[in-house]
């Protein structure tokens, strides 16, 4: 008993730390437009294999992207994990390169009433504004633009097993977070010599409720495969932001020689549209998977602070196709047990720049590598993602980026059973 209470504590204390992190996940010059760039949701497993996850979940893992599939974890379960990235942009004329890289996301998973209710709760990305970028006309004037912040969602969902094969699942998120931008505007002199700099300084921050409610259900095909049918639906958000503006003018040392506030605390609202999903995989138990998802977001909904509809987005969709191996979860050799991830990913990203879509296309390896020791089963999950997003055609720019996952899982069936003998 001691034991249980010992690694409960170790999750708890856990829980504490990251809540009071920021969940970022990317970083991109594309983020600057809207709330930034958008998270389809996935922990590190679902990120090798394309960001597969809506009609299947491996039951030792967490899923936030299907609230159904929750109930495919039959023990209690706690994940957590990372993400790196290293890109580098070209707008045709120059290049330059960023990296960047920390805590994402983490999840805990409970057995209300064993194989029939689940209950699970986390913290995630929504959104991720991470960019700078800098622009001169050669001439009198250079501007430095930085964006930084986001939309995190805190989660609370509930799943159902109903009979064998059908499970229901209902999300609750409160969304919250700030993104703050600054421009920095320099005048020069004929001889290139700063005179000074005008700072505008602006935090937008948010707050308010969504839900996702999703479903999965199985069939046999055969004796030993099953086909998953997953889907879900996000609902439609009108999330309150507050604007505080400034305008700062500094010296040639950096200093801040006077300040002047625009706007002061300012409410208004911002409508998010609604995301649907829909999933089709092939399973083996224990051996392979392989799936097909499609998840669509019409963001020219999106309805920014001044009540102007779809400014810069389109609607976005995302297609993955992935899967996942294991050649032998009994065997005592490591690379047998190991589970090994592929898959592709290709994205329309909402973003409309001069009339032109920004696509993203990207290839995804993995594995994870099972650790039996005394708190449980856990494992250590890794993947990569080699992809590319947007072009150099009428202005863009084109992102060549390599993103690195890290996840731990722990799952152990003792937490919340009843001891006989203590």
């Amino acid at each position: 008993m001691l034991k249980n209470s010992v690694r409960f504590s170790a999750l708890l204390w856990a829980f504490l730390f990251c809540a009071n992190l920021n969940a970022q996940f990317t970083q991109s010059a594309y983020s600057s437009f809207g709330v930034g760039e958008v998270s389809w949701g996935g922990y590190s497993q679902n990120a090798a294999m394309g960001g597969l996850g809506i009609s299947f979940n491996n039951r030792l893992f967490l899923n936030n992207i299907n609230p159904a599939l929750v109930a495919t974890n039959y023990e209690a379960i706690f994940q957590i994990g990372a993400s790196f990235d290293s890109r580098t942009y070209n707008n045709g004329q120059t290049q330059y390169s960023s990296f960047t890289g920390g805590f994402k996301d983490f999840g805990l998973s409970l057995p209300i009433k064993y194989g029939k209710w689940n209950l699970a709760f986390g913290l995630s990305p929504y959104t991720s504004v991470n960019y700078s970028l800098y622009e001169t006309d050669n001439t009198s004037s250079a501007s430095q633009l930085d964006g930084s912040g986001g939309i995190d969602q805190v989660y609370l969902t509930n799943a159902f097993r109903i009979g064998d094969n059908l499970l229901v699942g209902i999300k609750g998120s409160f969304l919250f977070g700030s993104i703050l931008r600054e421009i920095e505007y320099t005048i020069l002199d004929a001889e290139g010599t700063t005179f000074g700099t005008t700072v505008y300084n602006e935090r937008r921050s948010f707050s308010d409720f969504t839900a996702n409610v999703g479903l999965n259900y199985s069939f046999k095909v055969g004796e030993l495969k099953k086909l998953n049918l997953g889907a879900f639906y996000n609902l439609e958000a009108d999330v309150r932001s507050r604007n505080l503006t400034k305008f700062e003018s500094r010296d040639l040392n950096g200093n801040t020689s006077s300040s002047d506030t625009l706007v002061a605390n300012v409410d208004s609202q911002i409508t998010i549209p609604h995301r649907l999903g829909f999933g089709i995989s092939i399973e083996k138990k224990d051996k392979y998977v392989f799936g097909l998802d499609l998840q669509s977001q019409p963001w020219s909904n999106y309805v920014n602070e001044a009540g102007v509809k779809g400014q810069n987005f389109g609607n976005a969709f995302r297609i993955a196709l992935g899967g996942e191996f294991t050649p032998n979860n009994l065997e005592l050799k490591a690379l047998s047990r190991f589970t090994y991830r592929f898959g592709v990913h290709y994205e329309r990203t909402p973003y409309l720049i001069n009339s032109q879509e920004v696509n993203d296309f990207g290839i995804n390896i993995g594995m994870s590598l099972p650790l039996n020791a005394f708190w449980g089963v856990s494992n250590i999950n890794f993947g990569a993602t080699l992809g590319r997003r947007g072009s150099v055609v009428d202005g863009l720019i084109r992102e060549n980026y390599l993103k690195l996952n890290l996840g731990f899982s722990l799952q152990d069936q003792t937490w919340f059973v009843r001891q006989k003998y203590n």
